[in-house]
């Protein structure tokens, strides 16, 4: 069979005509929760991630005393409402092995990935989010949602690996309109109906499913690997549609608002103190409505340009040239954009913890992963990196507890998460920071 780039995969479609183009290929060259659904089935388990740039102070925010009696510390006050379910983690290596510390992405990317990066500004593998959403997410409309409260789409921490990030939505309106614009269904509406568009759209797709084969016989493995890539997408649009189908199952207790207004995005400490909480309220109701079981929200990118205004540094440019305070031996204004920052994280758990579902809450049903890319932004440093987890996983995963400095590589935590989430896996991790043993005094 003869294939060039004008090749298509035809079909019928209630007496139409369904196409769907092939991509650029080389020879056109030469559960475990209490809270139950009405079915009785367990609610799904959500996963978030939060990703906030440039470390916290480590006199400041790392607790003295380990176990559930630790102390809240100058940092972690914000985060004072939420310590039942929340836990710390101190003192997690970050094994370079021969690689280098590239600036502001290394940690971020061992926290994410459990691999020492080979290139910046790239994963070396999928990010766990999307680890996770590979086991969780079927059934849900959206594989994942990110949100960049900074609007930056570029400043999405969630990966497919190598360059693919996942471009995030830039600003609460086009978050609304992606999650609760043209296509959703309102689950909660006694008169819920799906879409007819996805009922034409699901066809569309399944009618070409004859000409794949024929296709596949006839390529090299290049553009094999291409081909399966891309049917892989096709599948995951099939199930996408097929969850458009099926009325979701929730117990939240939740009603859509309105549509917000445009407001100004960007990295200005204000804006972010607006935008941050009503995207984690849409995050927190695109879960409850099970739009999706996966949620990234970043506040800034890896080398944080927040600043406050009148501040002539910002808070990256700060973190290298404020001197230290020789009385308080650390950087007294790179400690208030520290606090500003977990100010932001208690946002979003303050969001997730404010919808009632079953019989918690969205925060107890979801895990949230925080993290970032520096322990000591000034020189760099990596080892120590502040990771935060909070919500229970639906009982899944114990919290209250500050995991004291033991010197485990930061892909420890990875693996408790995963673990927690009901990913199956016995090692994660590469080289140094290969692991095989979770924290399982944090799993119920």
């Amino acid at each position: 069979m003869k294939i060039d780039r004008r090749f298509l995969l035809r079909g019928t479609c209630q007496g139409a005509l369904a196409v769907m183009g092939l991509p650029f290929l080389d020879c056109f060259l030469d559960s475990k929760g209490e809270a139950l659904a009405a079915t009785g089935r367990p609610l799904p388990t959500r996963f978030n991630t939060f990703f906030f740039g440039c470390g916290l102070t480590k006199q400041l925010w790392v607790p003295k005393t380990g176990g559930r009696d630790y102390e809240m510390t100058p940092q972690l006050k914000p985060l004072e409402a939420h310590r039942a379910k929340l836990n710390v983690f101190s003192g997690l290596r970050v094994p370079l092995d021969d690689n280098p510390n590239y600036q502001h992405w290394s940690g971020l990317a061992a926290a994410a990935t459990g691999i020492s990066p080979t290139k910046v500004n790239e994963f070396d593998s999928k990010t766990i989010d999307q680890q996770i959403a590979d086991v969780i997410s079927r059934g849900a409309r959206f594989k994942s949602i990110s949100a960049s409260a900074q609007g930056d789409p570029k400043q999405s921490m969630s990966s497919l690996g190598g360059a693919n990030t996942i471009p995030a939505e830039v600003s609460p309106l086009q978050l609304y309109t992606r999650l609760f614009g043209p296509g959703f269904q309102d689950p909660t509406k006694e008169d819920w109906k799906p879409d007819p568009q996805d009922l034409i759209q699901q066809s569309v797709l399944s009618v070409v499913a004859d000409n794949r084969k024929r296709v596949m016989q006839n390529l090299g493995a290049a553009d094999r690997a291409r081909m399966d890539q891309y049917f892989t997408s096709v599948r995951e649009a099939e199930l996408q549609m097929a969850a458009q189908l099926q009325r979701p199952e929730i117990q939240a207790n939740v009603a859509i608002p309105v549509a917000p207004a445009e407001m100004i995005c960007n990295s200005a400490l204000p804006n972010l103190r607006t935008v941050t909480p009503l995207m984690a309220r849409l995050g927190a109701l695109a879960l409850a409505t099970d739009q999706t079981r996966v949620f990234n929200l970043s506040i800034s990118e890896p080398f944080s340009q927040i600043f406050e205004p009148g501040d002539p540094l910002g808070y990256h440019n700060t973190t290298h040239e404020e001197p230290i305070d020789p009385v308080l031996g650390y950087q007294p204004r790179v400690a208030q954009y520290n606090v500003d920052v977990m100010e932001l994280f208690a946002m979003l758990l303050k969001e997730l913890d404010g919808v009632p579902e079953g019989d918690g809450t969205v925060l107890d049903h979801s895990l949230v992963f925080a993290f970032t890319d520096q322990s000591y932004a000034k020189i760099h440093a990596v080892d120590g990196l502040p990771i935060f987890t909070a919500g229970g996983a639906s009982g899944r995963m114990k919290t209250g507890f500050h995991v004291a400095d033991d010197g485990s590589p930061v892909s420890r935590v990875g693996l408790t998460i995963q673990r927690a989430m009901g990913v199956s896996l016995d090692v994660w991790g590469k080289g140094s920071m290969e692991i095989r043993q979770p924290y399982t005094d944090l799993l119920a």
